[in-house]
């Protein structure tokens, strides 16, 4: 047989779960340990039986023990590592023993046999967005694998995700389980049942007969420097274990018990009051920030601008095209810093910011071009996903003066440029990641980032949102601020256990068949139908529960009236620059049902609208064309010639 040589590929991998990567006490552990020198395994639900009463009841696979010591499995298939450098990232892995032609081989062991599969790696994601990524597998003959249950290995050191794949599976986002650090060889058991895809690929069920490789990950953040992590990985099975359940499919309806009784919706009362702002500052809101799109997924990420632009001209008029009328662009203007900590951190105050002009005004330049020459407005949009102004840097006057200075260089910048149409956004969701910042402190910094702004630059309009991701409560409850070219911003994701069904990194991950607008009929008298278990946080249980109440254009049109009705006592425009739906479990159905009565609910209360975001999960555009019944339910009218 000829020798295959270990390939090394990148996999392309998105909305990665984080977790760290050699700390054994903050991982997720595997729902079983086992003896590390028994052959045989046991559930630790039961008492441990000897070898011979488990043998009897026990089918195995073997996938690879490492025994001949070369790189291929008993079957003639090849190992295969990989890494993320297909992402913009740096991560390196390597096999710790090479052959005598330079191919990796297995190490020899200290765990009682000859050899183990022993894989040292670095993380390091550089420009990519998500958790650097490494990886080992390999393939497994095709073959009906449906008898096996459960995945059977020995491993000794960091943390890692074994992975089932099936062939039915094309976008990577493979089902697998998390497996804590050990410092010493530990034998595990994962059942298929306990694997979980993580949610930002296309669902599909789970089926053993198709699978086709076992593979490892490790992910996480960056390895620190100069050191690298590794995994030793031995005694590989599939196998059909008697104290496991015989088959992973859920169970058939009539075996389920109803525990949800489908209610008749209850739509709430409707009362308006006063709408009408009759200010020069809401007919210029009306006329520019109306009918928006965010560029999402991009500026706004943990990284400076690559020279490359992900969005520019043709995206610009693709929407002006289809009807839209302004371009919201999310961008970390703080990454066009040169010198951002050092600035922070200067407690002397002797230390002047510096400013990457060149690139930064490189890209939001052309955004200014291109929305000119296509008649939309733009709003340069402050975006942090790094989450640098969070609690504590909140405290920090240094950071806080660091915000203030990059604003003053936009400001300055186009001070001079007489469109009106150009508008600066604070700073997106203060704390974003998680809320903590007060009302009080961000108060204070957006203060002094207005009148930062205001030595420069007197014409343009600012857009202020408050904390708690732009709460709607929060801005309700405040002074608005002395200066009167100041347009108020909220945020509404609600009903958030529709808009985000399926999203990766909520807790809202798991549901799923979830219409807009409630529906008795399309309602379940099974909880696991819409995604429910044991492990759901009690918040998106009692929201999915009571859903019958909140699942409908009149509760959302009553929230949203809370920040009109405060717009309307202080004569200050209020818009919504952010809503949407998530695509993965969603129907299109229920996203236009859902945008239609946004769009409804803002042209009712005069409240401008941007939609969060342009392609992908958000999507209005799919390649290259506006989706299906968007025109209709946002009330795109394309320009005439």
């Amino acid at each position: 047989m000829t020798k295959k040589k270990l390939l090394t590929i990148p996999l392309a991998c998105a909305f990665a779960l984080y977790f760290s990567a050699c700390e054994g006490d903050n991982t997720v552990s595997v729902s079983e340990k086992l003896a590390p020198e028994s052959e045989s395994a046991t559930d630790s639900s039961t008492t441990p039986a000897d070898t011979s009463a488990q043998e009897a009841v026990e089918t195995k696979f073997l996938v690879d023990d490492f025994e001949d010591g070369d790189n291929q499995s008993p079957l003639g298939e090849n190992w295969y590592v990989y890494n993320d450098a297909g992402n913009n990232a740096e991560s390196t892995i390597e096999t710790v023993t090479k052959d005598s032609e330079g191919h990796p081989a297995p190490t020899k062991s200290d765990n009682g046999s000859k050899f183990s599969f022993n894989v040292k790696y670095t993380l390091k994601k550089g420009s990519y967005k998500y958790d650097a990524y490494v990886g080992w597998g390999v393939r497994l003959p095709k073959n009906d694998y449906s008898k096996y249950n459960a995945v059977r290995y020995r491993y000794k050191g960091c943390s890692h995700n074994v992975h089932i794949e099936i062939s039915d599976i094309t976008d990577s986002d493979h089902y697998s389980k998390t497996v804590p650090a050990s410092n010493k060889w530990t034998t595990v058991m994962v059942k298929f049942k306990d694997m979980k895809q993580e949610g930002w690929g296309i669902l599909v069920d789970f089926n053993a007969a198709n699978i086709n490789k076992v593979s490892f990950q490790a992910k996480g953040p960056d390895t620190k420097s100069g050191a690298q992590d590794s995994v030793f990985i031995d005694d590989i099975y599939l196998i059909s274990d008697g104290n496991a359940p015989d088959s992973v499919e859920p169970p058939k309806e009539e075996e389920k018990i109803p525990d949800i009784v489908p209610k008749d919706a209850e739509i709430p009362k409707v009362t308006l009051g006063e709408l009408n702002i009759d200010t020069d500052l809401q007919k210029k809101a009306m006329k520019y920030l109306n009918k928006g799109v965010s560029f999402t997924n991009w500026l706004e990420e943990d990284r400076k601008f690559n020279g490359k632009f992900q969005v520019g001209k043709n995206d610009i008029k693709i929407l002006s095209e289809n009807g839209f009328k302004a371009i919201r662009l999310p961008i970390d203007l703080d990454k066009y810093t040169l010198n951002r900590d050092e600035f922070v951190n200067d407690a002397a105050d002797t230390i002047e910011l510096k400013i990457d002009s060149d690139t930064l005004f490189m890209v939001l330049d052309s955004f200014v071009e291109w929305t000119k020459e296509y008649k939309m407005s733009l709003t340069i949009d402050y975006h942090e996903y790094d989450n640098s102004y969070n609690a504590t840097s909140a405290s920090n006057k240094r950071y806080q003066l660091m915000m203030a200075e990059v604003w003053k260089a936009v400001a300055a910048h186009y001070a001079s440029n007489e469109r009106e149409d150009i508008f600066y956004e604070l700073l997106n969701e203060p704390d974003m990641s998680s809320g903590k910042v007060t009302a009080a402190q961000w108060t204070e910094a957006a203060q002094g980032i207005i009148d930062s702004i205001r030595t420069m630059d007197k014409k343009h309009t600012l857009l202020f949102g408050d904390v708690e991701w732009y709460s709607i409560t929060k801005l309700a409850g405040r002074t608005p601020f002395a200066d009167t070219n100041i347009v108020y911003v909220i945020h509404s994701y609600e009903p958030f256990v529709f808009t985000h069904q399926g999203a990766s990194w909520s807790e809202t991950k798991d549901l799923k068949n979830i219409p807009f607008p409630y529906d008795k009929a399309k309602w379940p008298e099974y909880s696991s139908d819409l995604g429910l278990s044991s492990s759901t946080a009690p918040w998106v249980k009692s929201n999915v529960l009571n859903y019958y109440k909140t699942g409908n254009k009149e509760t959302l049109l009553n929230t949203i009236y809370t920040a009109k009705a405060w717009a309307v006592k202080n004569k200050v425009p209020v818009i919504i620059n952010e809503f949407g739906a998530y695509n993965l479990r969603s129907t299109a159905q229920d996203r236009l049902n859902y945008l239609t009565a946004m769009r409804e609910i803002c042209d009712t209360l005069q409240i401008p609208w941007t939609h969060w975001g342009y392609t992908g999960g958000f999507e209005v555009i799919k390649g290259g064309k506006l989706v299906e019944g968007l025109d209709k339910a946002m009330g795109l009218t394309k320009p005439t010639p």
